[in-house]
Protein backbone atom coordinates (compact mmCIF):
# COMPACT_ATOMS: atom_id res chain seq x y z
CA UNK A 1 0.00 0.00 0.00
CA UNK A 2 1.00 3.15 -1.02
CA UNK A 3 0.57 6.56 1.12
CA UNK A 4 1.77 10.20 0.29
CA UNK A 5 1.86 12.55 3.06
CA UNK A 6 1.28 16.47 2.27
CA UNK A 7 3.63 18.96 4.32
CA UNK A 8 3.20 22.36 3.40
CA UNK A 9 3.49 24.17 6.71
CA UNK A 10 6.48 26.89 5.54
CA UNK A 11 6.09 27.99 9.69
CA UNK A 12 6.09 25.05 11.77
CA UNK A 13 7.98 21.67 11.11
CA UNK A 14 6.15 19.65 13.98
CA UNK A 15 3.79 18.74 11.82
CA UNK A 16 5.58 17.62 9.47
CA UNK A 17 7.56 15.51 12.22
CA UNK A 18 4.46 14.12 13.46
CA UNK A 19 3.63 12.97 9.89
CA UNK A 20 7.19 11.24 9.53
CA UNK A 21 6.89 9.92 12.59
CA UNK A 22 3.54 8.36 11.67
CA UNK A 23 5.32 7.28 8.54
CA UNK A 24 8.16 6.08 10.36
CA UNK A 25 5.47 3.66 12.25
CA UNK A 26 4.28 2.06 9.59
CA UNK A 27 6.14 -1.19 8.60
CA UNK A 28 8.01 -0.88 5.57
CA UNK A 29 7.05 -4.83 4.40
CA UNK A 30 3.50 -3.47 3.67
CA UNK A 31 3.78 0.14 3.25
CA UNK A 32 5.34 2.33 0.74
CA UNK A 33 5.56 6.08 2.10
CA UNK A 34 6.52 9.54 0.09
CA UNK A 35 6.15 12.66 1.22
CA UNK A 36 5.49 16.13 -0.54
CA UNK A 37 6.38 18.93 1.61
CA UNK A 38 7.41 22.83 1.74
CA UNK A 39 10.68 23.11 0.80
CA UNK A 40 11.53 24.44 4.65
CA UNK A 41 10.79 21.29 5.63
CA UNK A 42 12.43 19.39 3.20
CA UNK A 43 16.02 19.05 4.86
CA UNK A 44 14.43 17.58 8.51
CA UNK A 45 12.25 15.28 6.19
CA UNK A 46 15.24 13.77 4.33
CA UNK A 47 17.09 13.45 8.16
CA UNK A 48 14.51 11.69 8.95
CA UNK A 49 14.63 9.07 6.50
CA UNK A 50 11.51 10.18 4.61
CA UNK A 51 11.57 10.29 0.75
CA UNK A 52 10.55 13.97 0.19
CA UNK A 53 10.03 16.28 -2.46
CA UNK A 54 9.99 19.63 -2.62
CA UNK A 55 7.04 22.24 -3.22
CA UNK A 56 9.48 24.54 -5.26
CA UNK A 57 7.34 26.54 -8.32
CA UNK A 58 6.85 29.62 -8.21
CA UNK A 59 3.00 29.99 -8.48
CA UNK A 60 0.19 27.79 -7.04
CA UNK A 61 0.34 26.41 -10.69
CA UNK A 62 3.54 25.33 -10.50
CA UNK A 63 3.32 23.60 -7.59
CA UNK A 64 -0.05 21.73 -8.13
CA UNK A 65 1.67 20.75 -11.27
CA UNK A 66 4.45 19.04 -8.86
CA UNK A 67 1.80 17.25 -6.90
CA UNK A 68 0.24 16.28 -10.08
CA UNK A 69 3.21 14.72 -11.58
CA UNK A 70 3.88 13.13 -8.26
CA UNK A 71 0.69 11.69 -7.66
CA UNK A 72 0.94 10.17 -11.63
CA UNK A 73 4.13 8.71 -10.56
CA UNK A 74 3.77 7.01 -7.17
CA UNK A 75 0.38 6.40 -7.79
CA UNK A 76 -0.74 6.52 -3.52
CA UNK A 77 -3.29 4.88 -2.44
CA UNK A 78 -4.44 7.24 0.07
CA UNK A 79 -3.47 11.13 0.60
CA UNK A 80 -2.36 12.19 4.32
CA UNK A 81 -2.34 16.03 5.42
CA UNK A 82 0.05 16.76 8.31
CA UNK A 83 -2.31 19.46 9.01
CA UNK A 84 -5.28 20.51 7.53
CA UNK A 85 -5.74 24.09 8.49
CA UNK A 86 -1.73 24.63 7.08
CA UNK A 87 -2.65 22.88 4.26
CA UNK A 88 -5.78 25.29 3.32
CA UNK A 89 -3.46 28.43 4.52
CA UNK A 90 -0.50 27.48 1.75
CA UNK A 91 -3.30 27.36 -0.56
CA UNK A 92 -2.14 30.56 -1.96
CA UNK A 93 1.15 29.64 -3.10
CA UNK A 94 1.06 25.87 -3.20
CA UNK A 95 -2.93 25.86 -4.84
CA UNK A 96 -3.70 22.62 -2.81
CA UNK A 97 -6.86 22.66 -0.75
CA UNK A 98 -8.59 20.01 1.37
CA UNK A 99 -11.84 19.62 -0.42
CA UNK A 100 -9.57 20.14 -3.84
CA UNK A 101 -7.29 16.85 -2.83
CA UNK A 102 -9.99 14.39 -3.40
CA UNK A 103 -11.48 16.36 -6.26
CA UNK A 104 -8.37 16.26 -8.35
CA UNK A 105 -7.00 12.97 -7.39
CA UNK A 106 -9.95 10.98 -6.58
CA UNK A 107 -8.26 9.21 -3.07
CA UNK A 108 -9.08 8.89 0.26
CA UNK A 109 -7.71 11.67 2.14
CA UNK A 110 -6.67 11.27 6.12
CA UNK A 111 -6.22 14.35 7.71
CA UNK A 112 -3.65 14.64 11.20
CA UNK A 113 -5.93 16.46 14.22
CA UNK A 114 -3.49 17.32 17.38
CA UNK A 115 -6.48 18.93 18.80
CA UNK A 116 -9.90 17.52 18.68
CA UNK A 117 -10.98 20.60 16.41
CA UNK A 118 -14.28 18.85 15.40
CA UNK A 119 -15.26 18.57 19.54
CA UNK A 120 -14.72 21.69 19.80
CA UNK A 121 -16.87 22.85 17.17
CA UNK A 122 -13.49 24.57 15.33
CA UNK A 123 -14.13 27.34 17.93
CA UNK A 124 -10.50 28.66 20.09
CA UNK A 125 -9.99 31.13 22.12
CA UNK A 126 -7.28 33.35 21.50
CA UNK A 127 -4.76 35.34 23.33
CA UNK A 128 -5.89 38.16 24.61
CA UNK A 129 -9.66 37.09 24.78
CA UNK A 130 -11.28 36.96 21.52
CA UNK A 131 -12.64 33.75 20.19
CA UNK A 132 -12.20 32.44 16.34
CA UNK A 133 -14.01 30.22 14.49
CA UNK A 134 -12.04 27.97 11.88
CA UNK A 135 -13.63 26.10 8.61
CA UNK A 136 -14.26 22.67 9.20
CA UNK A 137 -12.02 20.86 7.32
CA UNK A 138 -11.31 18.23 9.44
CA UNK A 139 -15.03 17.26 7.99
CA UNK A 140 -13.44 16.98 4.31
CA UNK A 141 -11.57 14.11 5.27
CA UNK A 142 -12.62 10.32 4.70
CA UNK A 143 -10.40 9.89 8.21
CA UNK A 144 -9.10 12.12 11.20
CA UNK A 145 -6.04 10.36 12.35
CA UNK A 146 -5.57 11.86 16.32
CA UNK A 147 -2.23 10.76 17.12
CA UNK A 148 -1.09 9.72 21.05
CA UNK A 149 0.12 12.17 22.12
CA UNK A 150 -1.57 14.49 22.66
CA UNK A 151 -4.31 12.93 22.50
CA UNK A 152 -5.85 10.69 25.89
CA UNK A 153 -5.67 6.99 24.87
CA UNK A 154 -8.80 5.94 26.22
CA UNK A 155 -11.16 7.66 23.54
CA UNK A 156 -11.00 9.06 20.09
CA UNK A 157 -9.17 5.98 18.58
CA UNK A 158 -5.30 8.10 18.56
CA UNK A 159 -2.56 6.51 16.95
CA UNK A 160 0.88 6.38 18.85
CA UNK A 161 3.75 8.26 17.53
CA UNK A 162 7.24 6.48 16.57
CA UNK A 163 9.35 7.57 19.07
CA UNK A 164 12.29 7.54 16.31
CA UNK A 165 15.71 8.46 17.92
CA UNK A 166 14.51 8.41 21.78
CA UNK A 167 12.78 4.98 21.86
CA UNK A 168 13.04 3.45 25.09
CA UNK A 169 14.52 5.99 26.35
CA UNK A 170 17.11 6.54 24.03
CA UNK A 171 20.97 7.85 24.34
CA UNK A 172 20.01 9.94 27.97
CA UNK A 173 23.16 10.20 29.74
CA UNK A 174 23.39 8.83 33.73
CA UNK A 175 24.91 12.42 34.91
CA UNK A 176 24.55 16.01 34.49
CA UNK A 177 24.95 16.52 30.92
CA UNK A 178 28.22 18.49 31.38
CA UNK A 179 31.79 17.16 32.31
CA UNK A 180 31.44 20.52 35.36
CA UNK A 181 28.03 19.42 36.58
CA UNK A 182 25.77 22.32 35.33
CA UNK A 183 22.33 21.11 34.09
CA UNK A 184 21.23 21.65 30.38
CA UNK A 185 18.13 23.33 29.81
CA UNK A 186 16.72 22.23 26.17
CA UNK A 187 14.58 25.32 24.79
CA UNK A 188 12.94 25.22 21.10
CA UNK A 189 11.18 27.72 18.99
CA UNK A 190 9.15 27.70 16.03
CA UNK A 191 8.80 30.94 13.32
CA UNK A 192 5.42 30.91 14.39
CA UNK A 193 5.99 31.83 17.75
CA UNK A 194 7.34 34.99 16.51
CA UNK A 195 4.76 36.24 14.14
CA UNK A 196 1.80 38.41 15.12
CA UNK A 197 -0.74 38.33 12.28
CA UNK A 198 -3.15 39.91 13.52
CA UNK A 199 -0.79 42.68 15.07
CA UNK A 200 -2.49 42.08 18.54
CA UNK A 201 -0.26 43.87 21.09
CA UNK A 202 -0.89 41.96 23.76
CA UNK A 203 0.54 39.29 21.22
CA UNK A 204 4.06 41.45 20.67
CA UNK A 205 4.28 41.87 24.35
CA UNK A 206 4.07 38.54 25.00
CA UNK A 207 6.52 37.63 22.43
CA UNK A 208 9.26 40.46 23.73
CA UNK A 209 8.51 38.80 27.31
CA UNK A 210 8.86 35.14 27.02
CA UNK A 211 12.32 34.83 26.60
CA UNK A 212 13.12 37.75 29.27
CA UNK A 213 10.99 35.70 31.63
CA UNK A 214 12.24 32.38 31.00
CA UNK A 215 15.46 34.00 31.25
CA UNK A 216 14.51 35.18 35.08
CA UNK A 217 13.31 32.36 36.42
CA UNK A 218 16.45 30.48 35.23
CA UNK A 219 18.70 33.34 36.43
CA UNK A 220 16.84 33.40 40.09
CA UNK A 221 17.98 29.67 40.69
CA UNK A 222 21.51 31.35 41.29
CA UNK A 223 23.53 28.47 39.61
CA UNK A 224 25.14 27.43 36.93
CA UNK A 225 23.46 26.35 33.77
CA UNK A 226 24.12 25.45 30.15
CA UNK A 227 21.02 26.77 28.32
CA UNK A 228 20.68 25.59 24.42
CA UNK A 229 18.49 27.14 22.30
CA UNK A 230 17.05 26.23 18.98
CA UNK A 231 14.81 28.77 16.70
CA UNK A 232 14.84 31.29 14.41
CA UNK A 233 15.73 34.42 16.99
CA UNK A 234 18.62 34.34 19.71
CA UNK A 235 17.54 35.93 23.14
CA UNK A 236 18.46 40.28 22.41
CA UNK A 237 19.57 40.65 25.84
CA UNK A 238 23.36 38.93 27.61
CA UNK A 239 22.41 36.46 29.96
CA UNK A 240 23.85 36.06 33.71
CA UNK A 241 26.99 35.58 34.19
CA UNK A 242 26.32 32.01 35.58
CA UNK A 243 23.97 31.19 32.30
CA UNK A 244 25.82 29.60 29.31
CA UNK A 245 23.81 30.71 26.42
CA UNK A 246 23.97 28.87 23.45
CA UNK A 247 21.71 29.65 20.39
CA UNK A 248 21.64 28.00 17.54
CA UNK A 249 19.28 28.98 14.28
CA UNK A 250 18.75 25.19 12.88
CA UNK A 251 20.50 21.91 13.88
CA UNK A 252 19.93 18.62 12.20
CA UNK A 253 17.64 16.52 13.24
CA UNK A 254 20.00 13.84 14.47
CA UNK A 255 21.75 16.00 16.25
CA UNK A 256 18.62 17.77 17.71
CA UNK A 257 17.43 14.37 19.19
CA UNK A 258 20.91 13.71 20.98
CA UNK A 259 21.18 17.03 22.46
CA UNK A 260 17.37 16.82 23.77
CA UNK A 261 18.28 13.37 24.99
CA UNK A 262 20.81 14.46 27.10
CA UNK A 263 18.95 17.22 28.67
CA UNK A 264 18.49 17.38 32.08
CA UNK A 265 15.55 19.66 31.54
CA UNK A 266 13.10 20.63 28.72
CA UNK A 267 11.50 23.84 29.12
CA UNK A 268 8.35 24.89 26.86
CA UNK A 269 5.86 27.54 26.94
CA UNK A 270 3.82 25.36 24.24
CA UNK A 271 1.44 22.27 25.70
CA UNK A 272 1.38 21.33 22.06
CA UNK A 273 4.72 21.37 21.65
CA UNK A 274 6.22 18.28 19.26
CA UNK A 275 9.49 18.26 21.42
CA UNK A 276 7.38 18.10 24.24
CA UNK A 277 5.72 14.72 22.91
CA UNK A 278 9.34 13.56 22.10
CA UNK A 279 10.98 14.66 26.00
CA UNK A 280 7.79 12.44 27.05
CA UNK A 281 8.73 9.60 24.43
CA UNK A 282 12.64 9.62 25.64
CA UNK A 283 12.09 9.86 29.36
CA UNK A 284 13.43 13.64 29.43
CA UNK A 285 11.84 15.76 32.51
CA UNK A 286 9.78 18.75 30.66
CA UNK A 287 8.30 21.37 32.75
CA UNK A 288 5.41 23.24 30.59
CA UNK A 289 4.98 26.88 31.88
CA UNK A 290 1.49 28.25 30.87
CA UNK A 291 -1.27 31.14 32.16
CA UNK A 292 -4.36 30.65 33.49
CA UNK A 293 -5.40 34.19 34.83
CA UNK A 294 -5.37 38.09 33.21
CA UNK A 295 -2.68 39.46 35.12
CA UNK A 296 -2.56 43.60 34.93
CA UNK A 297 0.30 45.97 35.34
CA UNK A 298 -0.64 46.96 38.74
CA UNK A 299 -0.99 43.38 39.53
CA UNK A 300 2.82 41.93 38.70
CA UNK A 301 5.37 41.60 40.83
CA UNK A 302 8.63 43.97 40.71
CA UNK A 303 10.53 41.00 39.22
CA UNK A 304 8.30 40.83 36.10
CA UNK A 305 8.31 44.56 35.97
CA UNK A 306 11.61 44.86 35.97
CA UNK A 307 12.83 41.86 33.33
CA UNK A 308 9.67 42.35 30.47
CA UNK A 309 8.99 45.97 31.17
CA UNK A 310 6.77 46.22 27.94
CA UNK A 311 3.98 43.25 29.51
CA UNK A 312 1.50 45.56 30.33
CA UNK A 313 -1.45 42.26 30.53
CA UNK A 314 -0.74 38.64 30.60
CA UNK A 315 -3.96 37.24 29.38
CA UNK A 316 -4.70 33.15 29.86
CA UNK A 317 -2.39 30.87 27.32
CA UNK A 318 -1.60 26.51 26.81
CA UNK A 319 -0.15 27.42 23.75
CA UNK A 320 2.08 30.51 23.43
CA UNK A 321 1.58 33.16 21.80
CA UNK A 322 -1.58 31.74 20.42
CA UNK A 323 -3.48 31.71 23.78
CA UNK A 324 -6.17 28.41 23.44
CA UNK A 325 -6.05 27.98 27.29
CA UNK A 326 -9.89 27.20 27.01
CA UNK A 327 -9.56 24.96 24.06
CA UNK A 328 -7.32 22.70 25.13
CA UNK A 329 -8.74 22.13 28.45
CA UNK A 330 -10.73 19.22 27.00
CA UNK A 331 -7.58 17.75 25.47
CA UNK A 332 -5.26 17.99 28.96
CA UNK A 333 -7.29 17.77 31.93
CA UNK A 334 -7.75 14.14 33.03
CA UNK A 335 -5.08 13.30 30.44
CA UNK A 336 -2.20 11.21 31.45
CA UNK A 337 -0.31 12.56 29.28
CA UNK A 338 -0.26 15.72 31.35
CA UNK A 339 1.35 13.67 33.81
CA UNK A 340 4.29 13.09 32.14
CA UNK A 341 5.66 16.78 32.42
CA UNK A 342 5.69 19.16 35.19
CA UNK A 343 3.52 22.34 34.57
CA UNK A 344 3.89 25.95 36.40
CA UNK A 345 2.18 29.17 35.74
CA UNK A 346 4.59 31.30 34.20
CA UNK A 347 3.90 34.61 36.15
CA UNK A 348 4.09 32.33 39.67
CA UNK A 349 8.33 32.65 40.64
CA UNK A 350 7.86 30.42 43.99
CA UNK A 351 6.11 27.46 41.85
CA UNK A 352 8.10 27.95 38.61
CA UNK A 353 11.31 27.80 40.94
CA UNK A 354 9.70 24.99 42.93
CA UNK A 355 9.51 23.15 40.11
CA UNK A 356 13.05 23.96 38.48
CA UNK A 357 14.36 22.76 42.22
CA UNK A 358 12.55 19.85 41.93
CA UNK A 359 13.58 18.42 38.34
CA UNK A 360 17.08 19.79 38.56
CA UNK A 361 17.83 18.80 42.07
CA UNK A 362 15.35 16.23 43.43
CA UNK A 363 16.65 12.46 41.52
CA UNK A 364 13.41 10.95 43.83
CA UNK A 365 11.15 13.44 42.27
CA UNK A 366 12.53 13.35 39.22
CA UNK A 367 12.78 9.32 39.20
CA UNK A 368 8.86 9.49 39.80
CA UNK A 369 8.22 11.49 36.31
CA UNK A 370 10.28 8.77 34.55
CA UNK A 371 7.97 6.30 36.16
CA UNK A 372 5.01 8.20 34.70
CA UNK A 373 6.66 8.34 31.38
CA UNK A 374 7.25 4.79 31.10
CA UNK A 375 3.62 3.82 32.60
CA UNK A 376 2.53 6.69 29.45
CA UNK A 377 4.61 4.46 26.65
CA UNK A 378 3.55 1.10 28.14
CA UNK A 379 -0.19 2.65 27.27
CA UNK A 380 0.43 4.06 24.14
CA UNK A 381 1.67 0.46 22.80
CA UNK A 382 -1.34 -0.87 23.08
CA UNK A 383 -3.25 1.04 20.66
CA UNK A 384 -4.41 0.69 17.22
CA UNK A 385 -1.78 0.37 14.33
CA UNK A 386 -2.09 3.34 11.85
CA UNK A 387 -1.89 0.68 8.98
CA UNK A 388 -5.16 -0.97 9.45
CA UNK A 389 -6.78 2.37 9.95
CA UNK A 390 -5.30 3.03 6.51
CA UNK A 391 -6.07 0.12 5.01
CA UNK A 392 -10.35 0.31 6.22
CA UNK A 393 -10.35 3.87 4.46
CA UNK A 394 -9.11 2.91 1.09
CA UNK A 395 -11.01 -0.61 0.87
CA UNK A 396 -14.34 0.97 1.68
Amino acid sequence: MKVLFLAPSRLSRGDATIAADLARALPRSKFQVGFVAAAEAVSQLHDLGMPTLPLSGGTPAANLAIVDRIVAGFAPDCLVVADPFALQQSRTWSGLSVAGLRERYGRPVAGIDRIGWQAAGYTADLYGGARVTLPSLLDDCDLVIQPGPPHRIAGAAPVALHPGGLRDGGPRSAGPADADGRPLVFLVNSPWEYRNRLRSLPVAQLIDALPRVLHSHLAALGRPLRVIHVGPRPWRFPAAEHVEYQHFGKMPYQMFQARLAAADLFLTTNALSQTLAQAVLGGVPALLLDNGETLRADGMPGWLAACAPLLRTAHPFRVAPLGWHALLEPLLSGNPYAACFVTAGLFDRPAVLSALMSLLDDPPATEELKQRQQRYREQLSTLPALGDTLRTVVTR
